[in-house]
């Protein structure tokens, strides 16, 4: 395979779709400004809608068809705190995540099941994440969720 002369790339201060067509993530930068702690969470921009019933800590998500495997990560888009969380599922149709045991008890919940890199920041340290290969198939585009005050690039292509 010779040197690949299509790649891409494209910088996100906030949350939000950063390709929006089939692509290769090939790799991120992350820039944590300040003290700032969080995640960049990319996903393949495709999602399912659902509902939450929450009790103490454990919140069971009910969403058709989520596709999700026990172990797997799922950025989960809600009225509790959006973040990625590790999932246990119960069946085709419902999976459960651990939370605080605070926030609403029911609601909707938006379901991205299809994560493609999570990155984590303990410090103002920015760094560089090298994806090997051919990079990591988006079906449907690259979407980023962003922590407060942490910037991300990614490669793709």
């Amino acid at each position: 395979m010779g040197m690949q002369f299509d790649v891409k790339s494209i910088h996100a201060a906030t949350s939000g779709l950063m390709v929006g067509y089939r692509t290769r993530l090939k790799g991120a930068v992350v820039f944590p400004f300040s003290s700032a702690t969080g995640y960049s969470t990319f996903v393949d921009n495709t999602s399912v809608s659902g509902t939450y019933a929450r009790s103490t800590t454990t919140a069971t998500i009910t969403a058709v068809n989520h596709g999700l495997s026990t172990g797997q990560w799922a950025y989960l888009d809600w009225d509790l705190t959006d973040n990625p969380y590790q999932v246990t599922v119960t069946n085709a149709d419902t999976f459960t995540v651990t939370v605080a045991n605070s926030g609403g008890t029911s609601g909707n919940v938006t379901v991205w099941n299809k994560v493609l890199l999570q990155a984590d920041a303990s410090n103002a340290t920015a760094y560089s994440i090298v994806i090997p290969g051919e990079g990591i198939l988006a079906e449907n585009g690259i979407r980023v969720f962003l922590a407060t005050d942490i910037h991300s690039s990614i490669f793709y292509g």
